[in-house]
């Protein structure tokens, strides 16, 4: 929120030294093509607008809020994170491509799915992986949600968790990995660690395993937390192959919160 808060600092002090020349000279600045101040003026509104929706897609750049999107070590340890689940069906089997493999994974669980799909969110903790907060309902209006309501659903979620893991969530991943003034003024009195990523695999918009596959190997470097999603063909299908590629580049697969050296929930 520092860069943020600077912007928009600069901003209004840019904006009142406009104002205040308007009203101590006026018609200083009139020519023939009009107020040359008020084009000024407009252009800086329409940059400080652009910015700021910019901004908001780029969450690591911290612009808005503080967010953990790479592990700080020096080893050569990754982590998968997978979003938007449980899912009834596919969940399962991506648990049993874990369990063969041995590989400890983060499940950021939509409040919704998981009061439909309890059950597999048991076995997601039992089975020794992390379970993450990533709001209740994951619509597409959440960053347009007020305070309140952002705040009761991850509250919401976060009991939901409780009741499964015993303990509530640290780690929270936003909707679509999207940060706003408004979810930074939620966040920023919590215990949540907001955490996205630095590989993002793009696996629920390309249908090319391959490619999918290529780009996170070639991505790797320590600490690298890895997008995927339980609901998606790549993850049922080439999640194994995509295992071994990365213990055949050399890297190790860990829980979140041993990468992130942090506690994943709070009693």
């Amino acid at each position: 929120m520092v860069l943020f808060n600077r912007l928009t600092l600069i901003y209004f002090i840019l904006l009142l030294g406009i104002i205040l020349t308007q009203l101590l000279f006026p018609g200083i600045f009139l020519s023939f093509s009009g107020n040359i101040l008020t084009i000024v003026a407009l252009s800086l509104i329409v940059f400080y607008a652009s910015i700021s929706l910019v901004m908001v897609f780029f969450p690591c750049s911290q612009f808005f809020h503080p967010v953990i999107c790479q592990g700080t070590g020096q080893e050569k340890s990754v982590a998968l994170t997978f979003d938007d689940g449980p899912d009834g069906v596919q969940t399962p089997l991506i648990l049993d491509i874990l369990k063969k493999n041995q590989v400890p994974a983060t499940f950021f669980c939509i409040g919704s799915r998981l009061e439909a799909h309890e059950k597999v969110a048991q076995r997601i903790h039992a089975e020794g992986h992390l379970i993450g907060n990533h709001s209740f309902s994951h619509s597409l209006w959440f960053d347009f949600y007020s305070s309140r309501r952002i705040l009761n659903e991850l509250h919401e979620t976060g009991e939901m968790i409780a009741r499964v893991t015993g303990g509530i969530p640290v780690f929270f991943r936003p909707p679509f990995g999207i940060i706003n003034p408004t979810l930074h003024r939620v966040l920023r009195k919590t215990y949540w660690q907001t955490v996205c990523w630095n590989i993002r695999s793009f696996d629920t918009v390309r249908n090319k395993p391959y490619r999918i596959q290529r780009r996170i190997v070639r991505k790797l470097q320590p600490g690298s937390i890895i997008l995927l999603h339980d609901h998606t063909s790549f993850s049922e299908n080439h999640l194994e192959g995509l295992i071994a590629a990365i213990r055949d580049a050399g890297y190790e697969l860990v829980a979140l919160d041993k990468l992130l050296n942090s506690e994943a929930y709070v009693q």
